[in-house]
């Protein structure tokens, strides 16, 4: 397999996992995780991105908060799958398994008073993070809503003056997700010649 088909491969393969084995990720796989995530492209080359890996006792105590954040995506939850109950129910039981997740990586910026160049740097990292993980045989969930919650978070982390653009859980998954389905390509992409 050449290395663009090994790219690719990577690429459609991800998926979101919710469900993860009771099985420790090993601290090695986590450190090749963020390093390759510093290797993302970021605004100006300020490689604003700040990481906090939580596991253990810890976690714990912050998925008490993490819990509550569900409350804040809830009403668009019921907007987006109104004709999906199951799928509200499904996230609401992951939002309560939180504290049964291997590793939590919380993923911040630091400001450089350019919020939306932050934003978009610190999103490719979390990308990237996505990616490494998958190729290493782990399973992850790039998760918006923990921001909701952000200050009950930083408490529980001891972190201040960074902002809070996303949690990423990570663990071996219990089971392969089914693949969703692709948009039309025709109606996101415009050539203009």
């Amino acid at each position: 397999m050449d290395f663009f088909e090994c790219v690719e491969r990577v690429i459609k393969e991800r998926r979101s996992c919710r469900i993860y084995e009771d099985k420790d990720v090993e601290d090695w796989k986590i450190e090749k995780i963020i390093e390759l995530a510093m290797w993302a492209p970021s605004a100006m080359n300020r490689q604003q991105w700040y990481f906090v890996v939580v596991k253990g006792e810890k976690l714990k105590e912050v998925s008490k908060a993490l819990e509550k954040s569900f409350d804040y995506i809830l009403p668009r939850l019921e907007r987006f799958f109104k004709t999906t109950p199951k799928v509200i129910k499904f996230t609401k039981q992951f939002f309560k398994s939180l504290n049964k997740v291997p590793v939590m990586i919380f993923v911040y910026y630091i400001p450089t008073g350019d919020d939306y160049s932050d934003l978009q740097s610190v999103s490719a990292a979390i990308q990237n993070m996505l990616l490494a993980a998958h190729a290493l045989g782990l399973g992850t969930c790039w998760m918006t809503g923990p921001i909701h919650v952000e200050d009950e978070i930083n408490k529980v982390l001891g972190v201040e003056d960074k902002k809070l653009v996303a949690a990423v859980t990570v663990g071996y998954p219990a089971k392969k997700p089914p693949i969703p389905p692709r948009r039309d390509v025709e109606k996101k992409v415009v050539w203009l010649k």
